[in-house]
C-alpha cells in the first residue's frame, strides 16, 4: 500500500520538461515496484524521471511513438513488434507467471498446461499474450473483471497479478480462488527506452548493475 501510495502522490506532482516519462501499467502491483527499481536506477545514474500511469495496451504505444520516453519494464524482444524502442540490457525485474482457479487444476507442464482450457488474461500484458496467442482465451481490462468472468464460468482459469489486492481478497473469500503451482514461467523484465533517448540506456544499464551486486535491487523489492 505504501508503494501505491507513493507511486499515485508521484503522479499528482507536474512534471518537469527535462525528466524521462515513463509509462507504468495503471494498477498494476508489479509496475508499482518496478518503478521503484527504475527510480533508484535513474537517481544513481542522474536521469531525471516520472511515471505516467496509463493503461497497459496504450503503455507500449505511447511509449512507442514518443508520446512517453519509455516503459519500465517489459519482456525482451518487444522491439520487433515496438520498432521506436530499445531495451536496456539490464534486467530490473524477474516475473513469475501464475495462473488461478476457483478448482485445483494440474499446471506442472507450464504454458502447455493451458491448452484445452478457457483462459481470461488483462489486455495488453504481452508476456500473457504472446504465451496464450495460440489458446482459447478472452482478453479484459483489469482484474475485477477477469475475476468477474473467472466466477461467472466464462473461463476455466485467469493470468493474474498476484499481489493485486483483488486478487488477494479473492484469494480469503469463499469460493477460493486457487494460486495453481509451480508458476507457468519465471522470466526477466526490462526497461525500454524510446530510440531518441538510447544514448541513456547504458547508463541505465550500469546503474542497475550496479544495484544489483551491492543489494540495492533487492532491497527495495524487499521494502
Amino acid at each position: 500500500m505504501k508503494a501505491a501510495f507513493s507511486l499515485l502522490l508521484l503522479l499528482s506532482l507536474p512534471l518537469r520538461a527535462e525528466e524521462l516519462q515513463l509509462s507504468v501499467i495503471a494498477s498494476n502491483p508489479t509496475h508499482e515496484e518496478i518503478w521503484r527499481v527504475v527510480q533508484a536506477a535513474a537517481r544513481r545514474a542522474g536521469i531525471p524521471v516520472a511515471a505516467r500511469s496509463v493503461p497497459a495496451e496504450r503503455a507500449l504505444a505511447l511509449a512507442n511513438s514518443g508520446a512517453t520516453d519509455g516503459d519500465v519494464g517489459r519482456i525482451a524482444g518487444l522491439e520487433r513488434q515496438y520498432p521506436h524502442l530499445v531495451r536496456v540490457p539490464e534486467p530490473v525485474y524477474r516475473y513469475a507467471a501464475y495462473a488461478f482457479a476457483y478448482n485445483k487444476l494440474e499446471v506442472t507442464a507450464g504454458w502447455e498446461s493451458l491448452q484445452g482450457h478457457g483462459i481470461c488474461i488483462r489486455r495488453g500484458i504481452k508476456l500473457f499474450e504472446l504465451r496464450t496467442e495460440s489458446m482459447q482465451r478472452q482478453m479484459l481490462d483489469d482484474e475485477r473483471s477477469i475475476l468477474r468472468m473467472l466466477r461467472n464460468g466464462g473461463c476455466d482459469l485467469a493470468l493474474l497479478e498476484p499481489n493485486s489486492q483483488v486478487v488477494k481478497a479473492a484469494m480469503a473469500a469463499r469460493p477460493r480462488l486457487y494460486k495453481l503451482l509451480p508458476p507457468l514461467e519465471v522470466t526477466p523484465l526490462y526497461l525500454y527506452l524510446h530510440r531518441s533517448h538510447a544514448a541513456l540506456a547504458p547508463r541505465f544499464a550500469e546503474a542497475l548493475k550496479q544495484m544489483r551486486q551491492d543489494g540495492t535491487l533487492q532491497k527495495i523489492l524487499d521494502e
